[in-house]
């Protein structure tokens, strides 16, 4: 009974270092009533060669997914650590996103920590100011080359309404001044490992 008990204990531990090693997070962004921006979804793989990422991003009320014409969420894949991935992205009955990026031959991730994808959001003119969650529902599933799951659950950012333009770059800096993190006046964060290049 111990070896067992003294088994699963390591077990725990070692996917626990496992999880850490593969995480979701979302860039914050600072939009205005009626206006649009753009939030982005990273990934931190440092030890594990992953080949796909499956989730499904839900808006808080007062900000929902921009779409195209022909009825498609504005989505962009960032090809530095995805080259030969193909991106698929649908915007549920649910107003929720729903994202896959995956290769039909298995090819990896580029291994790092930075964006993969962004999408735009708008605000609804009517929208009070005030920071709004943007969240992943369920479980968020990272696949590796051995057909492994991981799977990263409530992960959460931040938009800031505001109806300042010229204090988007001053609050967000302020938000985030122990991190150290700076924001373009689109409101999106660069700097540190969150400045990336989209082709």
């Amino acid at each position: 009974m111990k070896k067992i008990y003294i088994f699963l204990v390591a077990a725990l531990a070692w996917s626990a270092v496992r999880a850490e090693d593969n995480t979701l997070y979302f860039t914050d962004a600072a939009i205005m009533p009626g206006q649009t921006g753009s939030i982005q979804l990273c990934m931190k793989n440092v030890r594990t060669d992953l080949t796909c990422l499956e989730a499904e991003i839900q808006l808080p009320e007062g900000l929902s997914v921009v779409q195209d014409d022909a009825g498609n969420p504005v989505v962009t894949q960032i090809h530095n650590r995805s080259s030969v991935h193909e991106l698929l992205a649908n915007v549920l009955e649910s107003g929720n996103l729903k994202v896959l990026i995956s290769s039909a031959d298995a090819d990896l991730f580029g291994e790092g920590d930075g964006p993969l994808l962004s999408f735009r959001v708008q605000a609804d003119e009517d929208v009070l100011p005030g920071n709004y969650e943007v969240k992943t529902v369920g479980e968020s599933l990272l696949v590796n080359d051995v057909a492994e799951a991981f799977y990263s659950v409530g992960v959460t950012g931040n938009v800031l309404v505001t109806d300042d333009p010229t204090g988007i770059n001053d609050e967000l800096r302020m938000k985030d001044e122990e991190s150290g993190a700076i924001y373009n006046l689109a409101g999106q964060r660069v700097g540190k490992a969150n400045l990336h290049q989209e082709r």
